[in-house]
């Protein structure tokens, strides 16, 4: 956590954006008022991060009109902006996969360089730790299913520099002149209030909805995965966990470069003919004299460990060592671990404890630990998997990672939905950030997690 206030002490809120190293999937803000297109929009145009931000309208010219401009010509590198008009205040922005600022500075070159402001940042690690991701998420989520937010259009840029004109033409009648020329009534804010239960319930539907679309795409794949199975793959590998792995292999070795996952630049090239981008990267995955990226262990051993710890039977007398077994072998845990600083957590690790003790460490700290309805991850998984009609696992699954009461803090979506797909192949399809990932780049609409 660090806390920026430009001279007052020397940290500079542009010192906050991210490096092309640092993860970062995408991006949402939320900042009233605006004039500066050289920080914030820059580094997400230059690291070709998806920006998804949320800003003010009024009859006073909040944003100006050549920072909406802005906005509005790159829509076709996935810069998004929607206006809403009023009542926000907020000055808050979410890197995913990176942390969150919060503060009073807005998008001008003046708060982010010269002006006493205070905010601080968050990195994500800290906010997953102690439960305020989760508040962030809501926040967000508020933002999306607020009826008065407008898509910003040509119209309203047009409208907001004819109100800029006359504002600076008749400084006398400032107000009573330009509220005359918006068109949009004023705001008071919303009628009701997002609560916790509301925003839940909210994205719980959004990401069953999201699931199931998901899960048709993947299983579409996997009808069409055992026609180009490599021939170093066996034969009864089950055609999700070949689905899986063609996406794992062609992520890491087609999309990926270097420090960059430039999916976004796959899904705007693949847009004018998906089907045929889906062909080729198939005819590619069949192609393969060996596997490029630890295919064939996923498939033949670690898969088949998830699979057998997990069983119904096995599951009811889950041990401690079955668990990390289960871990080890599990690829989103292994990614959520490097991400952390396990001595946070009173794991003593150094930089020459290897990935196994690291993750050993970590499953056992897991395996310690209790959700408020005092179950162990054993019995959160077990209801995942086990616990109702099979139909109703992407709804388990959203519980499992996102109801307080239920939840686990640090074993979240990722993990427990690629522990399902290897667990129950014939019913559940694999799924993580990577696998959203790839489908991405394949032009196939799917919602980063």
């Amino acid at each position: 956590m660090k806390f920026y206030s430009n001279r007052l002490n020397g940290r500079y809120l542009r010192s906050v954006l991210p490096d092309a190293d640092d993860g970062v999937d995408w991006v949402k803000a939320a900042i009233a008022y605006g004039s500066d297109a050289e920080t914030l929009l820059r580094n997400c145009l230059d690291r070709k991060y998806r920006l998804d931000i949320w800003m003010r309208y009024d009859h006073t010219v909040p944003v100006t009109p050549q920072l909406l401009r802005m906005l509005l010509v790159n829509v076709s590198r996935n810069i998004f902006c929607k206006l809403i008009p009023d009542v926000l205040h907020s000055k808050v922005i979410w890197w995913k996969g990176y942390g969150v600022y919060v503060g009073s500075a807005n998008l001008t070159d003046r708060a982010w360089m010269s002006n006493i402001e205070f905010g601080v940042f968050l990195p994500e690690e800290t906010l997953e730790q102690n439960g305020g991701l989760v508040d962030v998420e809501m926040f967000f989520d508020g933002l999306l299913e607020c009826e008065s937010a407008m898509q910003l259009t040509q119209e309203l840029i047009d409208e907001q520099e004819k109100i800029l004109n006359i504002r600076r033409a008749r400084l006398a009648a400032l107000d009573d002149e330009s509220r005359k020329h918006r068109h949009v009534p004023e705001w008071d804010g919303p009628n009701a209030v997002v609560t916790r239960e509301k925003s839940l319930e909210f994205r719980r539907k959004t990401f069953i909805r999201e699931w199931e679309e998901g899960l048709s795409i993947l299983r579409q794949l996997a009808q069409q995965a055992p026609d180009f199975r490599p021939h170093w793959l066996d034969s009864d590998v089950p055609a999700a966990w070949q689905a899986d792995q063609f996406l794992h292999a062609y992520y890491y070795n087609e999309v990926v470069d270097g420090a960059r996952h430039p999916f976004e630049e796959h899904y705007r090239k693949n847009r004018a003919d998906p089907a045929r981008a889906v062909a080729a990267a198939l005819g590619w995955w069949s192609g393969l004299k060996e596997p490029p990226s630890g295919e064939d262990y996923n498939c033949h051993v670690r898969a088949p460990v998830i699979r057998q710890c997990l069983t119904r039977k096995n599951l009811e007398t889950l041990t401690q060592e079955n668990f990390i077994q289960v871990c080890q072998a599990n690829h989103s845990t292994a990614d959520h671990v490097g991400r952390m600083n396990l001595n946070d957590f009173g794991l003593e690790v150094s930089a020459e404890t290897s990935w196994e003790d690291r993750i050993t460490a970590f499953s056992q700290w897991i395996w310690a630990r209790r959700n408020r309805r005092d179950e162990r991850i054993d019995k959160v998984l077990a209801y995942v998997l086990d616990g109702g009609p099979t139909r109703e696992i992407p709804s388990r699954l959203f519980e499992a990672a996102n109801n307080p009461e239920r939840k686990i803090p640090h074993f979240g979506t990722n993990q427990i939905a690629e522990i399902a797909g290897w667990a129950r192949p014939e019913v559940c399809a694999s799924g993580n950030g990577r696998t959203s990932k790839s489908l991405r780049a394949l032009r196939y609409d799917v919602r980063i997690y």
